[in-house]
């Protein structure tokens, strides 16, 4: 074999590497920030799909105070601020805290138990303990000046004063009230809130919000609030005392290669290889799908793992369709 033939034997394998690697080396990426996407420049990454603060400031209800009828079906209960009124006669007018035991004390009447009654019971009970007595036929009018008895806890990502609200903290409930109610007053959730918002109900009430973590034998509540915004008012739960409402920060997974539209995408429930591909824009005319791989954090390490269209996608996945070469 001569020389020329050995140069040449050599020279092949070294000419397909240099080819192939670059090639190789796109399908090994570490999670990019947006603007050094391949493309980004030239508008080829996909549109920012509508986060679900934008979604839920264009779709939900603002927050409606109580209707006069809903107010007196109330539910009293301590640390309540009430003011109470007798028709003509203003001395009897009174703004009154309602005990941590449920009672507060009253001109003419003394001691009142509160605690348990509807604010028109309450009505109907101070009535009966004026009239003839003290007044004739007296006209007795109770408003709710504070909701303190009853309280839920938002956390997370909400938006606070910045989206119209206060954020996340305690929040009354003045009576039947939904999660919609609820978020809307702390301010509907933010551009990096996810599509879930979960709901502790805990089986013993303590006053106080329940972490996730120690969430134990409490009841776990999952509502899907694309859904909801998209009109499902079964996911529009009516709260109770002392739920802990999470808004989880949204979680992503990324699809590069041969797909129209390349880049990061918020990542929901049941989302497969298929549907995030799909999400992406579907494939390109070039695209080998059947050698579609993942790049998945483990310990630490990034590894390239085959997978079949039905699998479900994870966190901070990195989906490669690769380019067919035949």
């Amino acid at each position: 074999m001569n020389s020329k033939t050995l140069t040449l034997l050599f020279s092949v394998p070294c000419i397909l590497f240099s080819i192939y690697l670059p090639s190789c080396a796109r399908y090994y990426p570490t999670i990019p920030k947006m603007e050094e996407i391949e493309g980004a420049k030239e508008g080829k990454v996909a549109e920012k799909r509508e986060d679900m603060g934008e979604a839920f400031q264009k779709r939900a209800a603002a927050p409606m105070a109580p209707l006069e009828g809903e107010e007196k079906d109330y539910v009293i209960g301590p640390k309540d601020i009430l003011k109470i009124m007798v028709w003509d006669h203003d001395d009897l007018t009174r703004e009154i805290h309602v005990s941590r035991k449920g009672a507060f004390s009253y001109p003419l009447i003394g001691k009142v138990h509160a605690d348990g009654l509807t604010v028109s019971q309450l009505e109907e009970r101070i009535t009966d303990a004026l009239s003839g007595r003290y007044i004739v036929n007296p006209q007795v009018s109770i408003t709710v000046r504070e909701y303190k008895s009853k309280r839920v806890f938002v956390l997370g990502e909400v938006g606070g004063p910045q989206r119209g609200g206060l954020g996340p903290g305690a929040y009354p409930l003045t009576g039947n009230t939904r999660l919609v109610e609820v978020l809307s007053l702390a301010g509907g959730p933010t551009q990096d809130a996810g599509a879930e918002v979960i709901i502790v109900r805990p089986r013993h009430k303590t006053g106080n919000p329940i972490p996730l973590q120690e969430a134990g034998e409490d009841e776990i509540i999952t509502v899907n609030l694309r859904r909801l915004l998209e009109g499902d008012t079964s996911q529009n739960i009516y709260l109770e005392p002392d739920d802990t409402i999470y808004v989880p920060r949204a979680e992503f997974f990324f699809v590069f290669g041969e797909v129209k539209r390349p880049g990061r995408y918020n990542l929901e429930k049941g989302t497969t290889v298929l549907k995030a591909i799909t999400t992406a824009g579907g494939i390109t005319e070039k695209a080998a799908i059947n050698k579609t791989k993942v790049v998945r954090e483990k310990e630490g390490l990034k590894m390239e793992i085959p997978v079949k269209m039905t699998d479900p996608v994870l966190p901070e996945d990195i989906l490669i369709v690769p380019e067919s070469f035949f």
